[in-house]
């Protein structure tokens, strides 16, 4: 509790005045005036239109460099070799998260003070077809990184991992690249199912 006592409330602010702004101020009835009209941000949990976090949806993803991170949708699973739907993860990912604030109390930590998040929505894949989905994806990444935004990709089956580290080691050089990984099993072998 302490730590949050700590915590700026700038970010909040701008997130209740950008709600006033693009959604209207809410209504005379209404004595909580941080409220709008039009649901346009956190809360109230159940509403907004379904982004990670509830972050902001950036539409234009030529701006994505404005952000310190941008969310990545990446529905494929043409490289499923048993279960395929994970298409659908992104998606899921996103509904999930609506649940939760970008507060977490253990830590004291808000992401909406500490740096700027945007959801860029999702990489338009092929289904099918895993080269042509690979290019998509690498090049989707390679945007976002180059821009200076920090990614985090939301799968996918497991294959999503080679065009998404190509995407950013296009833009490395000689620098070692980092994956922070979330599965319930290691999909590394050379080869599954003779392919």
């Amino acid at each position: 509790m302490a730590k949050e006592q700590q915590l700026p409330q700038a970010g909040w602010q701008r997130e209740v005045q950008r709600g006033h702004a693009f959604g209207l101020d809410a209504a005379d009835s209404i004595r909580d005036r941080s409220i709008s009209t039009f649901s346009r941000g956190e809360l109230p949990h159940f509403a907004r239109i379904n982004t990670f976090l509830k972050a902001l949806y950036l539409e234009d993803v030529h701006q994505v460099g404005r952000h310190d991170v941008a969310v990545v949708g990446v529905p494929h699973d043409s490289g499923a070799t048993y279960r395929p739907g994970t298409r659908f993860g992104p998606q899921g990912i996103r509904q999930m998260s609506a649940l939760y604030t970008p507060y977490n109390y253990e830590m004291g930590v808000d992401l909406r003070e500490q740096i700027t998040l945007c959801d860029v929505g999702d990489i338009f894949t092929i289904p099918g077809s895993n080269e042509k989905s690979f290019d998509q994806i690498s090049k989707g990444v390679a945007h976002v990184f180059a821009s200076g935004a920090f990614p985090i990709i939301l799968g996918g089956d497991h294959s999503i991992g080679f065009p998404t580290l190509r995407g950013i080691c296009r833009h490395l050089g000689r620098h070692k690249a980092g994956i922070i990984h979330f599965d319930r099993h290691v999909d590394t072998q050379e080869t599954d199912l003779d392919d």
